[in-house]
């Protein structure tokens, strides 16, 4: 266990500190426990608690010594040929920013439903996917799952939107059976 060891660690120890310091935090939650139901701390406390796995994790692998290298014909090939740079696209790291920006302040006009589906549609076209049915079916099938991921099984409200856009939003909750 020498410098580099510590020195590789570090940052999964200050991830178990961040996970430390918001678990303490959903505990200042403050809520009514109602019978056969999740608090409002559940999810938070779950996502917490897979980070402290992954870091505890990536600690014990690196003290442990373990690689996570592979070895295969393809690494021989590798280092025989030259590395080309990476390319970068800066314009499209920009327009998926703006995207981002975009889907955050539409999200309560549009209700979360539309203004997702639209989001993802537009993200693929974004990162130069052309193959129409995929974009707007993978949109659709990732748009109804969150939806039934958040509104039957983790019992967050979402945004509905604003007359016209509400109307979309109730009737996905029809089809999806509430």
């Amino acid at each position: 266990m020498g410098k580099s060891a510590i020195r590789s660690a570090f940052p999964y120890f200050v991830g178990l500190a961040i996970a430390a310091v918001l678990y303490f935090y959903t505990g200042q939650i403050e809520y009514t426990p109602r019978a056969g139901a999740l608090g409002p701390d559940f999810w938070p406390r779950l996502a917490i608690g897979l980070m402290t796995a992954a870091c505890l994790f990536e600690i014990g692998r690196i003290f442990l010594g373990l690689k996570t290298e592979a070895h295969g014909v393809s690494d021989a090939i590798e280092k025989d040929v030259e590395e080309e740079p990476a390319q970068t696209y800066p314009a499209l790291l920009i327009g998926g920013v703006v995207l981002v920006t975009v889907y955050a302040i539409v999200v309560d006009t549009l209700g979360f439903l539309l203004s997702t589906f639209l989001f993802l549609s537009a993200f693929m076209y974004l990162g130069r996917y052309r193959k129409h049915m995929m974009v707007w079916g993978v949109s659709a099938i990732i748009t109804l799952l969150a939806a039934l991921i958040f509104m039957r099984f983790a019992y967050v409200s979402l945004p509905r939107g604003a007359p016209p856009f509400d109307a979309f939003t109730d009737f996905i909750r029809i089809m999806l059976g509430g």
